[in-house]
């Protein structure tokens, strides 16, 4: 029996006092502080008007649930002894007036930087509260003593650090600063010095009230008892969090799970040791969920994400028509184990979309992935298969999906169906050998009729272009080396301009085209940073010379261009300088590239 659990209110002093004494604490399913410095400076004003902010919602704890529990401390504060009450809707409130009054020596969440948020004081006193709280940044961390020795610019600016919230009086530490003879100097000095821009009555006093509002504001403050269960508390979290700001399908799992004895994001995530694989897309958290749900279920959006709580029990229709429960994941523990093997088969799948040799997709770098959606289903697809995944029919199969799949930019923006369908034709394929559809979709007229111009950085045909250079083994302008290998990986790679951005000089009868075209995918290729740089704003024509000179010959300077898909005629549009003709060309050197050498024509 839950005991009777009546709201109150509580002023925000006080609850910065339980923070900084550590007796409220952040439960390990919830995700951090994630506001930005602008929604921090909004509450303030909220503050300032008297507005309603939301209701803190807490869980009480018991003796045993304090010490036995994994905690963190809102952000900038101590753990300190054991807590009595887990925040569950309002840390990012909490956070923020923490950080903004009692200054720590934190970095705000995801910046380089220290952040001191500042009250505009003549705004404030005009009851004009748009922009009244302001923030600056800096490299070093300010403390309060080195805040206020800046007291003289405060007047002249209008602003006081927030700080001044929790700081003491510097000749009698058992007092506020709000108290002190040194601020009561400071207020007499402003209104002195800044009467004209204030209103004509206001007083001392009026100044601190400002000041005091802040600390004297009251929060609706809900405590749960300590007697309900760590699954009743999970799913309040989720649903209380499901409005405002939203929480993410990976967040509520993380909630969902918790109970269960996984840790989602602090034990499974956050620990996983693959750099590389997390820095494709900041969701891979939630792709390699998907990877989970595809193999266990056949579909992966949000709502069957859900199903991989262990215990949970899924209605299904079987073969015969009739419906029937399953619990898709008995425990915590095997949660666990399918996660490692999701994580083991994105990293299969990554290696595949990353490298260049036979049957590989060579995106040297992980911006140039077409489409990071596709990891889930290939890691599925490769999870799902028992044959031999290195044997010519498996490898032939691959490709022509991958492409096909790319080509169409179908993974491009919301694609959690295609990814099922995909998956669940895939499956086919390895039960009875039938034709995946979306291999059929995507033929020589199809790629014929591209428009490639059209095709600029970012977008799936671009990168999927980019990707069929490396695996063309591009040579590099200059070093006639192939690039994306050895000494050319990672950042001394990358997309550049065939015709550069800054050209001069070109005709403008050759060049008609060229302010919408320059960024085209028709207009750049793979070449070392060093070799653009070297290029700057170079004509082709002087920088072919210069390959000449380099290379002993006009043969091989072609030879190396043959590697870009620049083909003979477009060779010769690319050293007469006459772009619109260029363009031309490669878009058609790139189609038949497509269509010969990847299977999507056929």
């Amino acid at each position: 029996m839950v005991e009777v659990e009546n709201p109150g209110t509580k002023q925000v002093e006080t609850l910065l006092e339980n923070v900084d004494d550590g007796s409220y604490v952040i439960p390990y399913f919830q995700r951090g502080f994630e506001w930005q410095p602008s929604m921090v400076s909004e509450l303030f004003e909220s503050i300032l008007q008297d507005y309603y902010t939301g209701l803190l919602l807490f869980w009480d704890l018991d003796q045993n649930r304090a010490e036995q529990e994994e905690w963190d401390p809102i952000w900038g504060s101590n753990l300190e002894g054991s807590p009595d009450m887990a925040v569950l809707d309002g840390q990012q409130r909490l956070s923020s007036l923490y950080y903004a009054i009692h200054n720590p020596e934190k970095k705000f969440p995801n910046r380089k930087s220290y952040y001191v948020f500042y009250l505009d004081l003549i705004k404030a006193l005009d009851e004009d509260y748009e922009e009244a709280v302001t923030y600056k940044y800096f490299q070093y961390y300010r403390t309060w003593e080195q805040l206020s020795e800046d007291r003289e610019s405060w007047i002249d600016r209008g602003k006081v650090p927030l700080a001044i919230l929790s700081a003491r009086d510097p000749n009698d530490p058992n007092k506020k600063y709000l108290d002190s003879r040194e601020f009561q100097d400071w207020i007499d000095e402003f209104i002195e010095q800044r009467s004209s821009d204030l209103p004509s009555d206001v007083k001392p006093w009026d100044i601190r009230d400002v000041f005091v509002s802040i600390l004297d504001y009251s929060f609706v403050h809900y405590p749960l008892s300590n007697d309900r269960e760590i699954r009743d508390i999970c799913n309040i979290f989720a649903k209380v969090n499901a409005s405002g700001m939203k929480l993410s399908t990976f967040d509520l799992m993380n909630a969902f799970l918790y109970p269960s004895g996984v840790e989602l994001r602090k034990e499974l995530w956050e620990k996983l040791d693959n750099e590389t694989l997390k820095r494709i897309d900041p969701n891979m958290k939630e792709y390699l969920l998907k990877t989970i749900s595809l193999v266990k279920q056949n579909y992966c959006s949000s709502k069957y994400l859900y199903n991989l709580i262990p215990g949970e029990k899924v209605t299904r229709r079987g073969n015969d028509g009739k419906r029937y429960e399953e619990v898709l994941v008995d425990s915590g523990e095997e949660f666990k184990t399918l996660w490692e093997q999701a994580c083991d088969y994105a990293e299969k799948a990554r290696e595949i979309l990353m490298n260049t040799g036979d049957g590989e997709f060579g995106a040297i770098r992980t911006e140039f992935i077409p489409n990071s959606t596709i990891v889930p289903v290939l890691a599925a697809i490769l999870w799902e298969y028992d044959g031999d995944i290195e044997s010519p029919e498996f490898k032939e199969t691959l490709s022509r999906w991958y492409w096909s799949a790319v080509l169409s930019q179908d993974y491009s923006g919301s694609s959690d169906t295609v990814m099922a369908k995909d998956f669940r034709d895939w499956k086919e394929w390895m039960a009875t050998g039938s034709t995946i559809e979306r291999i059929t979709k995507i033929d020589g007229d199809f790629i014929k009729e591209l428009n490639l111009r059209s095709v600029d950085k970012g977008s799936a045909r671009y990168n999927a272009i980019i990707c069929l250079l490396a695996l063309n083994d591009a040579r590099d302008f200059y070093k006639g080396r192939i690039v994306g290998t050895g000494d050319f990986s990672e950042r001394k790679i990358n997309d550049h301009h065939i015709f550069p951005k800054k050209v001069k000089d070109l005709h403008p009868d050759d060049a008609k085209t060229f302010d919408s075209l320059k960024d085209s995918i028709v207009n750049r290729t793979l070449i070392l940073d060093e070799t653009n740089n070297d290029i700057k704003a170079d004509r082709p024509s002087e920088y072919i010379q210069e390959m000449i000179d380099k290379h002993g010959s006009e043969t091989k300077v072609q030879e190396i261009l043959q590697t870009h898909l620049i083909t003979d005629s477009a060779y010769e549009h690319l050293r007469n300088d006459e772009f619109d003709d260029f363009a031309i060309e490669r878009e058609k050197a790139i189609k038949q590239h497509i269509i010969d050498n990847v299977g999507v024509g056929n």
